[in-house]
């Protein structure tokens, strides 16, 4: 009897010490720590928990590296940490920072792409930005194509240039260029989503694909914001008169695709051939030239209504629009004579 007296009580006493330890053990794992420091740090696959837990301390996140454990081994959570780069910038309870490692919850880094690169551009935009190397994304990028065959229609399509769609993202310092181009893909997507209800696409000039490829012919011409829905009317009223568009980015881009672009335009380059330059070859070319945003997309949806055929840059990234030769010779014979005198 006296025995299983002894023993209830220790149970009662083992039961009372765990539970009073487990209480504890929770106050301290919600108590708020200031971080040290507030710069990212990495944890490294294959680390263990308990030199996680140490680094963790080193930066004030953990105050006991001892209980830390103790808290991950009762919680079940010692195998689950992450591997990854971490920041934390404000006072956090160490049970939210443990949260995070396990959730994967890495830091963040902002990576923005303007309007009107192209891959290669954006690849240098991703070197830059301090992701990886230009030409692993631009090689990444010729290895994409996938992600956008059936946004071709009929067509092969010729590379992902106009698909990545130009915003800012926040990526994973270790994000692979693969996984950065899907998410501007998908990006791009639902912008194309988004513009469909707005505009049914049987109200559409072109094509979703035609679209595009025009788009970035207007991103590439147009300073102005209220001037690519001109710019647009330009190009759509030659193509309906099956003029040539003319358009000088076009023969850039064919110049740099074949690495012959000196800078600056000749007579000579706007003879060169292929199938991007508009100079030579009727209609658009067989792709995007850039990669468009949604206000160049849209001005080719909802284009101006006008009979302009031409237009010429003029001062303040602006241009003077004709509706014929003489008068866009005029114009052009203007901009000469005002910028000779300066």
């Amino acid at each position: 009897m006296r025995n299983r007296r002894f023993l209830i009580r220790l149970l009662l006493v083992l039961v009372v010490t765990g539970l009073f330890g487990y209480l504890y053990l929770e106050r301290e794992m919600g108590k708020l720590h200031t971080p040290t420091s507030t710069e990212s740090f990495e944890i490294p696959p294959g680390l263990s928990a308990r030199n996680v837990v140490k680094m963790l301390k080193e930066r004030g996140v953990v105050a006991d590296e001892r209980l830390t454990m103790a808290y991950l081994i009762v919680s079940g959570k010692r195998t689950s940490l992450r591997a990854g780069e971490y920041r934390f910038e404000e006072p956090v309870r160490t049970r939210d920072a443990i949260d995070a490692l396990v959730k994967g919850a890495v830091y963040l880094h902002r990576f923005t792409v303007p309007e009107g690169l192209t891959v290669a551009e954006v690849g240098k935009a991703w070197e830059e930005q301090g992701f990886g190397k230009a030409d692993e994304f631009v090689m990444a990028a010729q290895e994409s194509l996938d992600l956008v065959q059936d946004l071709e229609g009929d067509a092969k399509a010729p590379s992902v240039e106009g698909y990545l769609f130009p915003e800012t993202y926040y990526f994973a310092i270790r994000t692979s260029p693969r996984d950065a181009i899907e998410a501007m893909v998908e990006r791009f997507r639902a912008v194309m989503a988004q513009l469909e209800q707005r505009f049914p696409p049987e109200t559409w000039t072109l094509s979703a694909r035609d679209t595009l490829i025009l788009a970035s012919l207007v991103e590439e011409e147009a300073a102005v914001e209220d001037e690519r829905p001109l710019i647009a009317s330009v190009f759509l009223n030659r193509i309906k008169l099956r003029m040539l568009l003319q358009c000088d980015p076009t023969v850039v881009y064919a110049l740099e695709k074949s690495n012959k672009y000196q800078g600056r335009l000749t007579r000579t380059d706007l003879r060169f051939d292929s199938p991007y330059n508009t100079y030579r070859y009727s209609g658009l070319p067989p792709g995007a030239i850039a990669n468009p945003g949604m206000r160049a997309i849209e001005a080719v949806i909802r284009p101006a209504s006008t009979r302009y055929l031409y237009f010429v840059r003029t001062t303040g990234g602006r241009h003077t629009f004709s509706e014929s030769l003489a008068a866009h010779n005029r114009a052009v014979s203007a901009y000469r004579a005002m910028t000779n005198g300066k």
